[in-house]
């Protein structure tokens, strides 16, 4: 009978580790190996920024 309660508790432990852990990993970093007028090409696509900020972004990173 107690060898079960012994495992309850380490087992219960690290359940709420892992969902502490996984609440509060990174997410939303995919644009971090991309240039930015990569990301600009994106946002357009997806109709965040229009062609003429499209266009300004382009032209600002332009080396």
């Amino acid at each position: 009978m107690m060898g079960t309660g012994m495992w309850f508790w380490p087992i219960l432990l690290a359940g709420l580790g892992y969902i502490v852990w996984y609440s509060f990993r990174p997410r939303g970093h995919r644009y971090i190996h991309e240039n930015p007028v990569e990301v600009a090409r994106m946002r357009l696509a997806k109709g965040e920024i229009t062609v003429e900020e499209f266009e300004s972004i382009r032209k600002a990173v332009k080396p």
